[in-house]
């Protein structure tokens, strides 16, 4: 069998075009994703307002015992039968950030019920409002307690960024694939695909330990 590496090798610009995509998709998913879970937690977790209670535990519930590649062909070619129109990309983004949402609405509930209860009523002794006393004193220990899971679903959410492919996003799973069928390579490409994503992968790894290590690792030890 006869492997030609520098096929991969000559078209590498678009590969790593492919994978900008990736990263910028991932990276954008990641925060809005990450912004609304923690608001769906503090909804589930306080059970208000009541109003907005069961539709976001409904929300959460499909969205987390679902797959994401249905999510997808519901958003792109369900919205479009009520006249809602999306790009691939904006169709992408939208399930992309919904289904990551709902693992962080969990990830994140969880750790504010691990603050032990007389923390609340402290704050509530210092007469401290409730945002101040989420902002300042609970979210900072949720994110701090919660961070190695954090930082797994966000590799997740990247390489969820793949499925996009099916969207016709050029993102780097679907750069490869046209690659692929133009010249077959199949062996050369995809391994060069692999240690692009594995790359990206390190990259925000990297990123996230650099960060923990400057605001949490020092309040973890004096624990």
């Amino acid at each position: 069998m006869f492997l030609d590496w520098l096929f991969p090798i000559y078209h590498l610009p678009e590969l790593l075009r492919g994978a900008a995509v990736t990263l910028e998709t991932s990276a954008a998913a990641f925060l809005f994703s990450f912004f609304l879970g923690m608001l769906f937690a503090i909804v589930r977790f306080h059970k208000k307002p009541l109003v907005l209670y069961p539709i976001v535990t409904a929300f959460v519930e499909v969205f987390r015992n679902t797959p994401l590649l249905v999510q997808l062909f519901f958003i792109y070619f369900g919205f479009p039968q009520f006249g809602i129109m999306l790009s691939p990309m904006q169709a992408g983004m939208l399930g992309l950030v919904a289904n990551s949402a709902s693992y962080y609405s969990e990830i994140l509930r969880g750790g504010i019920q691990s603050i032990p209860k007389g923390q609340w009523e402290a704050a509530d002794c210092l007469g401290l409002s409730r945002p101040q006393v989420f902002t300042r004193i609970i979210c900072p220990q949720v994110i701090r307690d919660t961070f190695p899971s954090i930082t797994n679903q966000m590799v997740l959410v990247i390489f969820g960024t793949s499925v996009l492919s099916i969207l016709d996003v050029k993102e780097l799973t679907q750069v490869a694939s046209i690659l692929n069928s133009q010249s077959f390579r199949s062996m050369e490409i995809f391994t060069f695909v692999m240690l692009l994503y594995y790359g990206v992968t390190t990259l925000a790894l990297a990123v996230c330990r650099f960060c923990y290590r400057r605001w949490f690792a020092a309040k973890t030890e004096r624990r």
